[in-house]
């Protein structure tokens, strides 16, 4: 997009600028104060808990390239015509999901110690060795968009840029790799009695912790599937689309769920919900005996 390096908010109007608006104040401090209360949250885990690092840390990157976009975006609305600040807030933003996907693989492995290998059988240090470094490939593939996409001459009629297509295999390879991994963690917890309120078993505190968190996990995984589909169709028609243009749809799909999924995953954090000592086959031998062999380990 070229535009006058004199254009102002007295001269242009924003649907002119590269937001297609002027960003709301109001909201993006909104969510900035959301990300830097996580980010407190995430270094007092750190530093008083000691647990769970690689979770903590992971979801900190992630908390922290979200609270870089919303501050480019608060400067975004004192000037929506400069650039450079909307290149970050976009990229930043576009970026940061992958680290907190990435924080919901390392879960799995530890929810698979304690309930047994599942429908599918997988070892549970498995998922992560698949998962990881799928999602640092989508990683790598995004940010090679990002750099191709914004140095390339991009105007507003709305068309896809070499640079956007890259962006959107990375994007669809995350939703890809999240379905699949949806699928494999239902897996996991549909053998055992932990949602099933008949069930003969009496389930004791650290039961009913897991079951909590795996629940608020679900709910965080649906939540950045859904906010990366949307994603995935703002760049099928151009970062400056009729999508990528819109504050609302980017607020419902993108800004309320990372915030609540990222919430979630810090307000319940690991070191809160799950045992710190994982009890391997707590329930084979009775939820999963159908599986063949009766062999979980």
């Amino acid at each position: 997009m070229d535009l006058s390096p004199d254009c102002t908010l007295d001269t242009c109007s924003p649907s002119e600028s590269f937001y297609g608006y002027r960003p709301n104040l109001g909201i993006d401090i909104f969510f900035a104060l959301v990300y830097i209360a996580i980010i407190a949250h995430c270094i007092f885990i750190i530093t008083k808990k000691r647990q769970w690092l690689s979770y903590t840390i992971t979801v900190l990157i992630g908390a922290l390239l979200e609270l870089v976009g919303f501050a480019a975006r608060i400067y975004g609305y004192a000037d929506p015509f400069v650039r450079i600040g909307w290149i970050i807030q976009y990229s930043v933003i576009t970026f940061a999901p992958v680290f907190m996907t990435a924080a919901i693989y390392v879960c799995i492995g530890r929810i698979a110690d304690y309930l047994g290998r599942g429908i599918f059988n997988i070892r549970p240090r498995l998922y992560a060795r698949i998962f990881i470094p799928s999602d640092a490939f989508a990683l790598l593939i995004q940010a090679s968009g990002g750099g191709v996409s914004f140095t390339e001459t991009v105007s507003l009629d709305g068309g896809i840029s070499t640079g956007q297509g890259i962006i959107i295999g990375g994007l669809t390879l995350q939703v890809v790799s999240l379905a699949v991994f949806f699928t494999l963690f239902i897996g996991v917890i549909w053998p055992t009695d932990l949602f099933r309120p008949k069930s003969s078993r009496k389930l004791d505190s650290d039961d009913r912790r897991v079951r909590t968190f795996i629940v608020l996990i679900l709910v965080a995984i649906v939540l950045i599937i859904g906010r990366s589909a949307f994603r995935v169709a703002e760049f099928s028609e151009g970062i400056f689309g009729s999508l990528g243009h819109n504050e609302i749809l980017f607020i419902i799909f993108d800004g309320f769920p990372m915030s609540i999924a990222t919430s979630l995953m810090v307000v319940y954090h690991p070191v809160y919900m799950l045992p710190s000592t994982p009890r391997a086959n707590k329930f084979v031998g009775q939820e999963l005996r159908f599986l063949p062999n009766e062999q979980q380990y």
